[in-house]
């Protein structure tokens, strides 16, 4: 997609998300995709948007979207899995170096895995059988916050490029503004 197409698609979803967050219904393009998110309405519905649009332009087999909480990150919604319902919940530690994760929530940028068998989570737990050999993990950040990140997996190794990693980082920053904006209505909402 040419730069002013993925602009204007990105203002239209920030239009669309704003739309959720004053209570009109919004539909995801239809992609196949079945997004399952876990989470207040709009920032579930939001998920949905963003990486169903988003695997339009930065395929991936599965993507999870990944909440920090502390020290660790909580799978709270995604794409692309078997049994998505079982791992959301799931959690890592930042500081487990058996996976990349960490390293993209401490230096606030994008990490680029061209084949995954350098980390031996990849291998174990979670990710048995998945067959994940690309990896491309983004920030979700709003403004100072980090908030989480996007984890999306190929089972091609080499598959993702720098182009991907720069739009996908167009959509994590949707998805962050749009997480932000959600916990701030839903604390006034409880005030």
């Amino acid at each position: 997609m040419a730069e002013d197409e993925l602009r204007e698609r990105l203002a239209e979803l920030e239009q669309q998300i704003a739309d959720l967050h004053r209570g009109v219904s919004v539909a995801a393009r239809a992609d196949g995709a079945n997004v399952v998110a876990s989470g207040p309405g709009t920032i579930a519905d939001a998920m949905k948007l963003v990486l169903s649009e988003m695997r339009r332009e930065v395929p991936y087999d599965s993507c999870s979207v990944q909440e920090l909480r502390g020290s660790r990150l909580v799978i709270v919604g995604g794409v692309g899995f078997a049994h998505l319902d079982v791992i959301v919940g799931e959690s890592f530690e930042l500081d487990n170096i058996d996976i990349p994760n960490g390293e993209v929530i401490y230096r606030r940028r994008p990490l680029l895995v061209s084949d995954t068998e350098q980390y031996r989570a990849f291998r174990r737990g979670l990710h048995v059988g998945s067959g994940i050999r690309s990896w491309l993990g983004v920030p979700l950040l709003a403004g100072d916050s980090v908030l989480g990140m996007l984890a999306l997996d190929k089972a091609e190794s080499d598959f993702y490029s720098q182009e991907h990693m720069r739009q996908a980082m167009e959509y994590a920053s949707l998805l962050g503004r749009a997480m932000l904006r959600g916990r701030s209505d839903d604390a006034a909402q409880t005030a």
